[in-house]
């Protein structure tokens, strides 16, 4: 049986959302990180007054498509095996290496394949994937160091990431970087030293990070315990700085949870977000939310209500 449509009121406030979050897309494209900002909590205000006037959200927007965790794990291992013999220091990274190194396979609920390279083959490895099949996402923000690509069989999203060395400090430093902007729009995160080491894969010899704990332990922390709800945006140990994108990251991850309705889920990564930031200057309205979210806790009406 069909679902009833939402009152109008309510059609109109979740209207005013996901016009707020596409305004908060388009700024990201364009690396305006504070209109960005302001678009987010825009967002977030008109949910927060839908779920205090006691409606359940159910925003039914269009999901990715599935992706058959057979078909991308064998790509992968071709991929990173095309990589290495293309001359380009590519390894496993973040989730994806995380899920190979623990589980022996790719996390059930990730989205996308994680990849990293030395910052100096990135542009090479952007080509070679793009040699192989690969292509690249045309509406991504201006990342100086990071990359979308996909491929549609199997159907599967790449995140290439570069990585600078910095020898003399004996550290790794990774994020995400918009060249030209200031400090308050850098994701910078701190790794320690690791090198790569050549390891047989199915497809072939592949680069793979060694020791791989020193990398996963700085981004996880007790990376061998899972922890499903664990947001590496929102919590990364390793990150150097809670600033404008960090900010924009958390709010943008909190937009996504609560606009799927899921209100209990959305709590807890509020809370998450409150204590990477512990003693951090954060906007008021995150209060706000809070006392809306656990006031509402599970006794929401349905939005046609």
């Amino acid at each position: 049986m069909r679902a009833p449509s939402p009152a109008p009121e309510v059609r109109a406030v979740l209207g005013r959302a996901n016009e707020a979050l596409a305004r908060s897309d388009a700024a990201l494209v364009q690396g305006d990180l504070d209109l960005m900002h302001a678009s987010l909590l825009a967002a977030l205000d008109a949910l927060a007054a839908l779920t205090a006037q006691g409606h359940r959200i159910h925003n039914d927007g269009p999901q990715p498509p599935r992706w058959d965790e057979a078909q991308v794990t064998q790509a992968l291992w071709l991929v990173l095996a095309q990589l290495k013999r293309a001359g380009c220091a590519v390894f496993p990274f973040a989730g994806t290496l995380l899920g190979l190194e623990r589980d022996g396979r790719l996390l059930p609920n990730d989205k996308d394949v994680d990849l990293a390279v030395w910052l100096e083959d990135f542009s090479l490895a952007c080509r070679t994937l793009e040699a192989i099949g690969f292509a690249k996402a045309g509406n991504s923000p201006p990342f100086g160091n990071m990359a979308t690509f996909g491929l549609l069989q199997p159907a599967m999203s790449v995140d290439l990431f570069g990585i600078r060395r910095e020898p003399e400090h004996s550290r790794l430093v990774g994020g995400v970087w918009l060249y030209g902007r200031p400090p308050s729009h850098q994701r910078i995160v701190h790794y320690p030293w690791f090198e790569l080491r050549k390891r047989a894969g199915p497809a072939g010899d592949v680069w793979w990070p060694e020791p791989p704990d020193a990398l996963l332990t700085a981004l996880y922390g007790d990376w061998h315990t899972p922890r499903p709800e664990w947001d590496s945006l929102v919590s990364c140990r390793a990150l150097q700085q809670i600033n404008l994108q960090w900010r924009c990251w958390a709010l943008k991850q909190l937009c996504d949870q609560w606009i799927g309705g899921d209100l209990p889920r959305t709590q807890r990564l509020l809370e998450q977000i409150l204590a990477r930031a512990a003693g951090e200057d954060l906007p008021e309205q995150l209060q706000i939310y809070r006392d809306v979210l656990g006031t509402a806790g599970a006794h929401v009406m349905p939005a046609s209500e």
